[in-house]
């Protein structure tokens, strides 16, 4: 004997079904077009255009966002997306780097093929939040023309390392990828602390943006806030 079903059950079905192809759709990934990424300029500021001090182009958590990281050479980029002359997706580093973030279109090398994305829209949204990257940044959220607040070098041997973050949770970290030492003039620029409060992203006037061990640096009189961004990330425009 067959089974009938009244008007619930087909429409029980159907629901079931529409929610099947849906989840299934949204697992699904798009291949994006990978890209080496070469040395970057400054994307903003009085000096747009000048060559990036140290090596490679500068990772960050939106376009025109806060330092995150290094893309050092032999770095790729998996694109996902893009806006304002910046392009998002997995970056790759040769030092166990592997996080989601955003680099000026300038770096990036022609497309060496496709790769089935792993960075997603969601992802882009999260690490555009202020709070989920680091705290005690040294401005209030949104402002603008800002490059760090001066505070003095406590230890110059010290030295800078241009990566901090092993992947996009921004939990923890191991300072890698160094550099010169810091201060040459005993001052640096503080802009935040990573969120296990175990190293500052500083702009140091020689080997420009990276991360120093906080006690390295005086941070006893740098102003400090962890107000979030209150305004709404915005799209992909490519």
């Amino acid at each position: 004997m067959g089974l009938r079903l009244g008007h619930a059950g087909r429409l029980a079905i159907v629901i079931s079904t529409v929610f099947v192809f849906a989840f299934a759709g949204s697992q699904v990934s798009s291949a994006g077009t990978v890209h080496p990424v070469g040395n970057g300029t400054i994307p903003s500021g009085p000096n747009q255009g000048e060559d990036e001090p140290g090596p490679g182009a500068r990772i960050a958590n939106k376009a025109f966002g806060y330092y995150i990281g290094r893309a050092m050479p032999g770095t790729q980029l998996n694109r996902t997306g893009g806006r304002k002359s910046h392009s998002y997706g997995r970056i790759t580093g040769p030092t166990n780097v592997t996080i989601c973030g955003w680099i000026h279109d300038d770096a990036l090398g022609d497309s060496t093929g496709r790769r089935p994305n792993s960075c997603s829209k969601s992802t882009a949204n999260r690490i555009w939040q202020r709070k989920n990257i680091g705290r005690d940044f040294s401005t209030p959220a949104a402002t603008k023309k800002h490059s760090g607040v001066a505070v003095p070098v406590k230890d110059p041997s010290c030295r800078i390392n241009y990566n901090y973050f092993t992947d996009t949770t921004f939990k923890s970290g191991v300072l890698r990828d160094p550099g010169g030492t810091i201060g040459s003039t005993g001052r640096v620029y503080y802009r935040y602390l990573t969120r296990d409060g175990q190293a500052a992203v500083i702009r140091d006037e020689v080997h420009g943006w990276g991360f120093v061990a906080k006690d390295c640096i005086d941070l006893s009189s740098a102003p400090k806030y962890n107000d979030p961004d209150r305004s709404r990330p915005p799209g992909f425009e490519s």
